[in-house]
Formats: C-alpha cells, sequence, structure tokens
C-alpha cells in the first residue's frame, strides 16, 4: 500500500507517539520508514538574536542544534530497531512544514505521519501548526496522531 513512510518528528511527546504509529504501520504494511526532524529556520534566527553577545557564537547555536536533531532521530530508528525496521534517519534546516512536503516528494514517501500539538487558541488560528500546514499543503495522504 504505502512503499515508504515519512514520519515527522520533533521529539515532543505528540511526535513520540506519531513514530510509533508509524512505526507499527510500517512493520504491519512491510513499508520503508525515513523519520524526519526539520531544524526551525525561525527558531535559529531568534536563538541568535537572543544568545549572540552573551557567550554563544552563532556556530555554537548551530551545532547543539543539529546535535538536537541527531539525537531526535537516532532515538526514532531505535524505536524501528525494537520492531526490526532499518529507519532512515534525515535531517533537514528550514521551514517545518515546506521542509515535511519537499522531503516526502524527493524520499517518494506515499504517507506522511505526524504527530499532533494539540495547539489552541489565538496563535494557531493566526500562524497555524505544521500538522494544519501540512494536511492543507499536501498532495501526498497525511496520517496526524494525537
Amino acid at each position: 500500500m504505502y512503499r515508504k513512510i515519512l514520519i515527522a518528528t520533533d521529539g515532543s511527546e505528540a511526535s513520540k507517539a506519531a513514530e510509533r504509529e508509524g512505526i507499527k504501520l510500517a512493520k504491519y504494511l512491510g513499508s520503508e520508514v525515513g523519520v524526519l526532524n526539520v531544524i526551525n529556520e525561525m527558531a535559529i534566527s531568534k536563538a541568535i538574536a537572543a544568545l549572540i553577545g552573551r557567550g554563544f557564537s552563532e556556530e555554537d547555536l548551530r551545532r547543539t542544534l543539529k546535535d538536537s536533531a541527531e539525537e531526535i532521530v537516532t532515538d526514532a530508528a531505535k524505536v524501528g530497531e525494537d520492531f526490526g525496521l532499518r529507519v532512515e534517519p534525515l535531517i533537514r534546516e528550514g521551514d517545518p512544514a515546506i521542509r515535511i512536503l519537499e522531503t516526502a516528494a524527493i524520499e517518494g514517501a506515499g504517507l506522511i505521519i505526524l504527530g499532533s500539538h494539540g495547539e489552541g487558541g489565538i496563535s494557531s488560528r493566526l500562524i497555524g501548526s505544521v500538522a494544519q500546514k501540512v494536511v492543507n499543503w499536501s498532495e501526498t495522504p497525511v496520517m496526524v496522531v494525537r
């Protein structure tokens, strides 16, 4: 049914639930799995503005964010190993929704799985969550895990 499943994760509890569900589904279907973490360019810009001049360099910040992303995808790959699946770890940088969609297209994913953060209030109405954007913009089927 789905030759390849792309699981987008930010390491949050909602994302970890999506990782588990996606890996179980991939095991059941015999699908390949890619796990993607996107280093958010907006977060980088804000952190650089806040931390530069306080003993942190831009290079230090970028290295810390990259290390965190590597840890997130490595942890997800270990979950896959527990189910007997090889999980391809993927890290991108940029706008999360856009990078998720681009990566799904490049990797040939037939399904995108990501967690819902249950974000509410005015901020989600003004900006929209990553999950909302992916669901709205994707030509690939999307599964959102609560």
